[in-house]
């Protein structure tokens, strides 16, 4: 991978975008964040087992949580040459992702941009233009 390299991501996927010189190489990765999980049976923000209520939805937001780190983590592994980096898209995962890659020793220079919902040709395009 090499130095310069673009991120567009949202909680379902991220696009890392290489460029170096004219060329640019993309890889796509899945996030696996369960966006919704519905229990089998389940009716109410809350369900019984024996006498005890028990909160489905706090254990959905820990799993949630659980796989967007190792999703950040898999990412960063991905970025880990990279010297400048620019992470753009339309959700706030973009800040956590910043906070894993700010904890490197070698701390690349990062810039976040929101945008949207963008195509595999507008996001080469939208790196390319950045680090020209």
């Amino acid at each position: 991978m090499g130095k310069n390299v673009g991120v567009w991501l949202d909680k379902e996927k991220a696009y890392v975008i290489s460029v170096n010189g004219g060329k640019h190489r993309i890889e796509k990765v899945e996030s696996n964040v369960e966006s919704r999980v519905r229990y089998q049976g389940e009716t109410k923000s809350y369900s019984r087992i024996g006498g005890a209520f028990f909160n489905p939805s706090k254990k959905k937001t820990k799993r949630e949580k659980h796989q967007l780190n190792h999703y950040l983590t898999d990412l960063s592994v991905k970025l880990s040459d990279a010297e400048n980096i620019l992470i753009f898209g339309p959700a706030d995962v973009k800040k956590e992702l910043r906070k894993v890659l700010i904890k490197r020793k070698d701390k690349p220079a990062i810039r976040l941009e929101p945008a949207e919902q963008m195509t595999e040709n507008q996001m080469v395009a939208r790196v390319k233009e950045h680090f020209e």
